[in-house]
């Protein structure tokens, strides 16, 4: 039993360690914004003028 609790505790720090280091994830840019922004804010613009006039 012990050795899956300490297999539980290696793991553990392994993950901790990697969260840490901040290598996870790669840093979330402003110009990245870009694609939210088209997505979220100016393709339902768009399709709200053409669908007014249509």
């Amino acid at each position: 039993m012990s050795t899956i609790q300490e297999q539980y505790r290696e793991d553990l720090a392994t993950r901790l360690a990697e969260w840490q280091s901040g290598t996870l994830e790669t840093p979330y840019r402003f110009a990245d914004m870009g694609t939210l922004l088209a997505i979220t804010v100016a393709f339902p613009v768009i399709a709200l003028i053409i669908g007014w006039f249509l």
